[in-house]
């Protein structure tokens, strides 16, 4: 919730407010920012909503809402329907006068959560409790004018979300039927991997990112190039030589222009808040992802999907799915490609990058979103790929497009289809759709916590399949094929036989501090981290050595590690954003003292023949447990 670009989000909490309670990571300092007479209101129940200050008058600054649970807990999914509401009410005022993210269409965004299946005790019925929050959201979204983004963390939840939502008739009203029909057919390539996402500038400008125009009247200003030659460049150059010029205004005016030149860009775009689009295109089913965007927004939203990619080109190995950055990125500075000796200079240093999105191109549907296709490093590949497979039947990608050129239709005839969206909104909505008709599983169908939801022929196939997995004997589950139909019922939502991971169910559990002296495997598998008899995280790798070394090394860049970075929220107390920044923000002290509390754990692993398996176990576990550090 906290690095999604909104105008206003519900954090869940109590009336009491304890000291150190889940409420004061809602926000930086949110206690400080709290107005005494509201609060006493709010802890009196005479209000259910609690408005906290702005820290600033920055319009990127989404409002923070403090929104009570019953205070004795939800006891039926009808409990939460009045407090949602008031906050939809008091959200909509606050959208109004704050206007944070001042969209184009002038719509508010608000973010709930599931409300009250943590610690509001809903969770024996949260399908029901889902149902409510949905009709409530349909509801205000109506009567306030507002558009309402629902975060999910858990997949079963997600499931049942999307399969309500595709049957429901008020779900994406605003698009046509020619372009509901274009997402469901998009949505089932997603959902056999087969749709990669592909992505311009456009997807990062709803969080404050600037278009390339903007970008380029940025580094005017920064030049001190005067507004009659900015207009001339704009009106009679491209891109590339416009960046070329105002380099070299840079060399007029640095001693060293290039690190100058990286850092204006850098400070540009880089934005800590992502927007609906990058979230909804992370969640895609697919390996690859490209794009030719500086930002780190993409990443972000991966990582807090739990489906972090992998950033090519780069050092690292793992996780399998990767982002192929195409024009550099803001960790990096100086592999940003901007002018035109750049992009001439790309063909010499980066071939192979290149090279694998031929690849993609010869074998997926690419998925064009906030993106032109005038770029011309791109026409270079579109050129080879043309050349490689002349004889393809069909086009090779959709592209999502704010207007429609007849010219350029023509020009990319049978090689892109073009699906026209006349707005950032619509834009956004069309992914929404694509990701509901992508996701088909029924992780839900066997798993606590939905039977009440579930329609009469679902509820008789959960009753059947739950008596049958109850009645196999021991000897039928020495068969060969058992765990086969094991898999099948675990991703139907059964639970595992046990609630609670302990290292006694692990290969080996050892002394964090030991693990230098010993020899790890450098296999597939499940890691678990345990203080004090308790599970606070639960991980997965394709290579365990690696994995474990990552979580106890001294250097002070936390970003690729979950764990690392909420014991560091704990113990020192930093802000979540602070430990994920890159490049980084924690000190080597800082990061000394992360080390020598995670020694102070033990650390267990289950070897599996594939990472895919690990991943199972992990989503098992997790349904059940909500370590602290994997749920926060």
């Amino acid at each position: 919730m906290r690095n999604f670009a909104c105008d206003v989000y519900m954090w869940a909490a109590d009336k009491d407010l304890r000291p150190g309670g889940g409420w004061t990571a809602a926000g930086v300092d949110v206690e400080r920012r709290l107005d005494p007479e509201l609060r006493a209101a709010y802890q009196e129940e005479r209000r259910f909503t609690l408005p906290v200050r702005l820290l600033s008058t920055s319009r990127f600054e989404p409002q923070l809402i403090l929104t009570a649970v019953p205070y004795s807990g939800v006891k039926r999914a009808s409990d939460i329907a009045p407090r949602i509401q008031e906050f939809f009410e008091v959200a909509s005022q606050a959208a109004g006068q704050h206007k944070g993210l001042q969209r184009k269409d002038s719509i508010p965004l608000l973010a709930v959560p599931l409300f009250g299946v943590g610690g509001g005790g809903a969770g024996a019925f949260r399908g029901e409790v889902f149902k409510v929050l949905y009709e409530e959201s349909i509801a205000a979204a109506s009567t306030y004018g507002v558009d309402v983004a629902i975060v999910l963390r858990d997949a079963r939840d997600y499931d049942l979300a999307q399969s309500i939502r595709r049957s429901s008739d008020k779900s994406w009203a605003a698009l046509s039927r020619d372009q509901l029909t274009a997402a469901a057919r998009l949505g089932h390539e997603a959902r056999d991997s087969r749709l990669v996402p592909f992505m311009g500038s456009g997807v990062s400008v709803s969080a404050g990112a600037p278009t390339w125009d903007q970008l380029i009247q940025k580094l005017a200003e920064k030049a001190e190039v005067d507004i009659s030659t900015a207009e001339t460049l704009a009106e009679h150059h491209d891109v590339l030589d416009q960046a070329a010029y105002l380099h070299r205004e840079f060399e007029r005016h640095f001693p060293d222009a290039d690190q100058a030149f990286a850092e204006s860009v850098v400070e540009a775009v880089a934005v800590s808040r992502y927007g609906l689009a990058p979230p909804l295109l992370a969640a895609l089913e697919a390996e690859q992802a490209v794009t030719l965007n500086y930002d780190c927004l993409f990443e972000l939203a991966a990582h807090d999907g739990d489906r972090p990619r992998r950033v090519i080109p780069g050092g690292a190995t793992e996780p399998e799915r990767w982002l192929l950055k195409l024009h550099g990125t803001v960790t990096e500075p100086s592999s940003i490609v901007l002018t035109r000796d750049d992009y001439l200079n790309f063909n010499a240093d980066r071939a192979a990058l290149s090279s694998l999105v031929k690849a993609t191109l010869m074998t997926r549907r690419l998925l064009f979103a906030g993106f032109g296709v005038r770029d011309p490093h791109f026409h270079e590949i579109i050129h080879d790929v043309r050349r490689a497979l002349p004889d393809r039947d069909g086009p090779f990608g959709t592209v999502l497009t704010l207007d429609d050129s007849p010219t350029t239709r023509r020009l990319w005839e049978n090689e892109l289809e073009f699906i026209v969206l006349p707005s950032e909104r619509l834009h956004d909505i069309f992914l929404d759709a694509i990701l509901a008709h992508a996701a088909s599983t029924h992780s839900y169908l066997l798993a606590s916590g939905y039977t009440d939801i579930l329609q009469s022929e679902d509820r008789a196939l959960r009753d059947s399949l739950t008596k049958f997995a109850a009645s196999v004997p021991a000897l039928a589950k020495k068969s060969s094929a058992w765990p086969i139909i094991e898999t099948q019922l675990r991703e139907l939502g059964s639970p595992p036989n046990e609630n609670a991971l302990t290292p006694a169910d692990l290969d080996i559990t050892v002394s964090a501090a030991e693990i230098s002296r010993l020899q790890l495997p450098d296999t597939p598998g499940l890691i678990a981290w345990f203080r004090e008899g308790e599970c606070i995280y639960i991980g997965i790798s394709g290579h365990i050595r690696d994995r474990i070394n990552d979580h106890i090394s001294s250097r002070p860049d936390f970003s690729r590690s979950t764990l690392r970075s909420w014991v560091a929220v704990e113990i020192l107390g930093l802000t979540r954003e602070k430990t994920r920044q890159r490049p980084s923000a924690i000190t080597h002290k800082q990061a000394d003292e992360v080390v020598a509390w995670l020694k102070q754990c033990e650390v267990g692993w289950k070897v599996t023949e594939r990472r895919a398996d690990a991943s199972r176990m992990k989503e098992d576990l997790l349904s059940q447990m909500r370590p602290r550090f994997n749920h926060q």
